[in-house]
C-alpha cells in the first residue's frame, strides 16, 4: 500500500514540476507554439520545374514537369508550396495559374514550403477571394471539384474585397 502511495505522490509532484516549467516558459515569453509565420505573398503560381528551368537553363526529369507548385514572386523568387487541399486547388484548376494572386500563408519553421491559408486575385480593379460555390447548397469549397454535400458542380467564385 505504500509504495502505491509514493507513486502517485510522485506523479502528482511530475505534473506539478511540468506545470511550474510550462508556466515559466509562457511568463518568460517561450512560446513554443509559434513554428509558422503567417505572411502575404504576391506573384504567379507556377510549376516549379519549368519555372526553374526558365530562370536557371536546368532542366528536370520529365515526370518532375508538374509535380510541385510554387509561387513566383515580380522579383522572380519561387516559394514551394505545400499542396494540401488549397494548393491542390491550383493543379486542379489552371484558370488559377493564369491569375495574378496573393495568398496569406503560413511559414513553417524549418521548412521551405508555405501552406495556403486564403486566396485572392490581384486585378486593375481590386482584390478579389477565390473560393468554388455550390449554387444548390450554397456551401463554398477550397478546390474545383464535385459538391461535398449533393455531388453535383461547383463554380469558380470571385467576391472582390476591396
Amino acid at each position: 500500500m505504500r509504495s502505491a502511495d509514493c507513486r502517485v505522490r510522485g506523479r502528482a509532484w511530475l505534473v506539478a514540476a511540468a506545470w511550474l516549467l510550462l508556466l515559466d516558459s509562457i511568463a518568460n515569453g517561450e512560446d513554443k507554439s509559434a513554428d509558422f509565420t503567417t505572411e502575404t505573398l504576391q506573384g504567379k503560381v507556377v510549376f516549379l520545374a519549368a519555372a526553374m528551368e526558365q530562370q536557371t537553363g536546368v532542366r528536370s526529369v520529365p515526370e518532375a514537369k508538374e509535380r510541385i507548385l510554387a509561387l513566383q514572386t515580380a522579383a522572380g523568387e519561387l516559394v514551394p508550396l505545400l499542396e494540401d487541399s488549397r494548393g491542390r486547388a491550383f493543379r486542379r484548376d489552371e484558370r488559377l495559374r493564369q491569375m495574378q494572386v496573393e495568398l496569406l500563408v503560413r511559414r513553417y519553421r524549418g521548412s521551405p514550403l508555405a501552406q495556403i491559408i486564403r486566396v485572392y486575385e490581384v486585378a486593375k480593379d481590386g482584390r478579389y477571394e477565390i473560393d468554388y460555390w455550390c449554387e444548390i447548397c450554397a456551401i463554398s469549397m477550397v478546390e474545383k471539384k464535385d459538391c461535398e454535400c449533393c455531388q453535383g458542380p461547383v463554380e469558380l467564385r470571385q467576391r472582390k474585397v476591396d
